[in-house]
């Protein structure tokens, strides 16, 4: 079972998606296919992988704000289908905009299932604390809404997407991602996951107003860590 939460924000959108037993229950089931041994050792034992895919882009992307918006409005995560939907919708929507992809931030650890839920929780407040007050909120379909006035600021530049996933993968989905290519290999990596293997994902992005953007400060005050691709 699956439980979904929404929260729309000034500097940011998250889209909460939790496995609502427990991660290791979620694996639970049996295989017919004698060469799926190995597929099924793999996602049925205690360990997990936990990774974080952030991509900074050119304000000029506008889609990448208004395509996940409508994305996370209309899907439905409370189904696997729809959280595997959800996560390649998302993919989809940043590769048709790479040409604006500027910096990236990646870490994918395996770790024992005991930890996961405090490893996840732990990145996903670390990036929660760098978005401003939210302005839309869907729980359960309770929508509240606050109106903004987006800043008129020439310096703003950038808008930043952010990815954490949970997955019942031994080993971590990827390691030294330097050039565009290799974030495209990433992404597709995620894009492509079976959604048994599928754990936990939520997606954010700063800011969530379609034509409002971060301006350099704020972005490299918020996204210190954040390297060029090259």
């Amino acid at each position: 079972m699956f439980f979904g939460v929404v929260f729309f924000g000034i500097f940011g959108i998250i889209l909460f998606a939790i496995v609502y037993s427990t991660l290791k229950s979620a694996f639970s089931g049996n295989s017919n296919d004698n060469n799926s041994t190995a597929y099924s050792r793999e996602r049925d034992n205690d360990i997990v992988t936990i990774s974080r895919l952030q991509i900074a882009l050119l304000a000029l992307a506008t889609d990448v704000q208004s395509g996940l918006t409508e994305l996370s409005l209309r899907v439905d995560t409370s189904t696997e289908e729809g959280l595997q939907e959800l996560l390649q919708e998302s993919v989809l929507i940043l590769l048709r905009s790479s040409e604006y992809w500027t910096h990236h931030v990646n870490s994918s650890q395996k770790i024992n299932i005991d930890q996961a839920e405090a490893k996840f929780n732990s990145l996903s407040l670390e990036e929660r604390s760098k978005l401003s007050s939210e302005t839309l909120s869907n729980i359960e379909g309770n929508i509240k809404e606050k109106s903004v006035i987006s800043p008129d600021d020439e310096s703003a530049m950038y808008i930043v997407v952010t990815l954490l996933v949970g997955t019942a993968h031994d080993k971590p989905l990827f390691e030294d991602i330097r050039t565009p290519d290799d974030l495209k290999e990433a992404l597709n990596s995620l894009g492509s996951m079976p959604s048994d293997y599928l754990l936990k994902f939520e997606l954010m992005w700063s800011p969530q107003t379609e034509n409002d953007s971060l301006t350099y400060d704020e972005f490299i005050s918020e996204y210190s860590n954040m390297i060029d691709l090259i």
